[in-house]
């Protein structure tokens, strides 16, 4: 058919031409593909790298962006058929609320990126919150209550009071303003084509590009500037680097188009409105497509890991699994979640140290095991934490892990009846209130920022188990932790090896906490921080083990002895299921690709 040679003249004819198609085709294509992605996220939605991306935000920007992509895509097609009025509707307010969702959105990165910072810090020791004191006037409270609100929620209420002033300036510029209501009578006796022309360039359209201009410009600048030491595994920096990127030619471009007669011959083909759609179009790809190719790379990645784990056990079958120990159980996800014992702990063959001649495949698929993430939280956990916290933001998993093994150690170590196999009342007590604490800043979605992934059940059961003990509208303080209170002679001697490079990034506060550790090439996993590590572990007194292994919880005060009955089901497993869900998403996770970028550094991984 070609092309209509008058392109798009406002006239009462359709555009029908190979170019309208392609536009129809083109936006059509992209409808499904786009919503095919997004149905691809909501099935994976339970995924922990999807849960921080926070979905629904991401999906409302998408839909509201779409909304006006579709409009001016079929804007060459529909001619002088869409009323001037509802296109300055639609681009007065679903592109500015797409675009500050996706700003809200990606905001995500850096608030993520903060409260993984503040889990490390709250593992230190140490308090990322500043301390309230009182403000005499009623200003300066308000003002300090802003100032310690996150800064996600800051912006939350920034981009909607700017979208509550967008809508009012939208409602009073259409209501004064005659021509985007259809009477064209200040423009003399003209034609139907020449009005609909004409209404579209009226400077009372400007408003409606400020959010594309600002986000291009301004947000998206001063938002890169906030992440440039940020260097995740999710490709979320580079989501946003794109978005900037492509969004800075649009709005100066729909400008020029609509208010440049040197555009004419351009604007009968290409609308201004299309200036836009390139960056609209990278927003929404980097918004879907990143992480459904993540979701696709880590489905890879856990079928890899789990022919490695097969093909290590079928080998230590085959060989008699050296070394006495069980080795690894059937590395089956709902086994792994449902199970109370992954691997035994005295399995050690898998954690000898690497020799020179040991095949970097045979090595990669030991490091890949079970018993080397067991190895590495037993010998030294805060390499992987802070790889954790500052590229997978996925400390809360790591931490959860060591503060089960730390409460473990403790049902160890506790006094028990004599000729029996019981704990003593008060051991029992204090082992629930430091169950209540794990359970707090960890699982429970109310009293904590970052919940651990677990499956429904799991977290159902440990709520009937706990929830009753966590007095209502208390939180855990951030700076609270599980303190071991048993010491053990041989972890004072220590001595260090040269930095690695995951080392040289890390605090010193952080990097200095090792276990006792030997010669050894291998320095994430050597027998003599193990023998440190799990070594005899020596019984406080009762009365200190009071004041330094539970700190008095609110659910155990006169207040809330009610709530600090210990319900049934509380016993040494309480956390055995939890812990193995974890344990199998931070093994298939975290744990692979913490491996991975030790291996590309030639001084090991920690």
């Amino acid at each position: 058919m070609g092309l209509n040679p008058k392109g798009r003249n406002w006239g009462t004819l359709v555009n029908w031409d190979d170019l309208a198609k392609f536009y129809a085709g083109f936006i059509l294509a992209w409808t499904v593909i786009l919503y095919a992605g997004v149905t691809w996220l909501i099935y994976n939605r339970h995924l922990a790298f999807i849960k921080i991306r926070n979905l629904p935000l991401a999906i409302a920007s998408v839909t509201s962006l779409h909304i006006y992509l579709i409009k001016i895509f079929l804007a060459y097609t529909t001619n002088g058929h869409f009323p001037c009025a509802a296109e300055f509707w639609i681009m007065s307010v679903y592109l500015p609320c797409g675009i500050a969702l996706f700003q809200a959105n990606l905001m995500q990165l850096k608030s993520i990126s903060e409260q993984q910072k503040g889990l490390l810090l709250e593992e230190e020791g140490g308090s990322n919150q500043d301390v309230d004191v009182a403000h005499p006037s009623f200003a300066s409270r308000w003002w300090s209550r802003w100032t310690h609100l996150p800064g996600v929620k800051r912006t939350y209420i920034l981009i909607a009071l700017g979208m509550t002033v967008q809508l009012i300036v939208t409602g009073i510029l259409y209501a004064t303003t005659p021509t985007l209501q259809g009477d064209w009578a200040s423009y003399g006796h003209i034609s139907h084509a020449k009005g609909q022309a004409l209404c579209r360039k009226s400077q009372q359209w400007i408003p409606s590009a400020f959010w594309q201009l600002v986000w291009a410009w301004v947000y998206g600048p001063y938002l890169l500037f906030g992440v440039r030491n940020i260097t995740d595994t999710h490709s979320w920096k580079l989501q946003v680097m794109l978005s900037v990127i492509s969004g800075l030619p649009g709005a100066p471009l729909w400008i020029a188009a609509v208010f440049s007669t040197a555009f004419k011959p351009v604007n009968i083909w290409w609308v201004p409105p299309m200036w836009l759609a390139p960056g609209i179009i990278v927003m929404q790809l980097t918004t879907v497509f990143f992480p459904v190719y993540e979701i696709w790379k880590s489905s890879s990645q856990m079928r890899t890991t789990r022919a490695i784990l097969n093909h290590w056990e079928e080998q230590r079958a085959g060989g008699g699994g050296g070394g006495g120990g069980r080795g690894c159980e059937s590395i089956d996800q709902h086994h792994l979640a449902a199970s109370s014992s992954i691997i035994s702990s005295g399995d050690t063959s898998l954690m000898a140290p690497s020799t020179s001649t040991e095949a970097p495949s045979r090595r990669h698929r030991q490091l890949c095991s079970m018993a080397s993430l067991e190895k590495a939280l037993a010998v030294n956990p805060y390499p992987l934490l802070y790889f954790a916290a500052t590229k997978d933001f996925s400390a809360e998993h790591v931490l959860f892990l060591i503060q089960v093994r730390r409460w473990r150690q403790a049902c160890d170590a506790a006094p028990r009846i004599e000729n029996e196999n019981a704990l003593t009342t008060s051991a029992r007590a204090r082992l629930f209130s430091s169950a209540v604490e794990i359970y707090t800043s960890r699982v429970n979605h109310k009293s904590t920022e970052c919940p651990i992934n677990i499956e429904a059940k799991i977290r159902r059961d440990l709520d009937a188990i706990f929830s009753p003990a966590v007095p209502t509208g208390h939180l855990v303080e951030k700076n609270e932790k599980i303190a071991v209170g048993f010491t053990s002679e041989s972890q004072s001697q220590s001595h260090f090896q040269p930095l690695s490079p995951i080392q040289q990034h890390m605090p010193p506060s952080t990097r200095t906490r090792h276990t006792a550790r030997s010669n050894s090439e291998d320095t994430l996993f050597d027998e003599a921080a193990t023998a440190a590590i799990e070594g005899p572990f020596t019984f406080t007194h009762p009365s200190a083990m009071a004041e330094t292994l539970f700190k008095p919880h609110p659910a155990v005060s006169p207040l809330g002895g009610a709530r600090a009955i210990i319900r049934p089901g509380f016993d040494e497993h309480v956390f055995d299921a939890a812990e193995a869900s974890v344990k199998y998403l931070v093994l298939t996770n975290t744990w692979q690709k913490f491996v991975k970028f030790g291996e590309h550094n030639t001084s090991g991984l920690v």
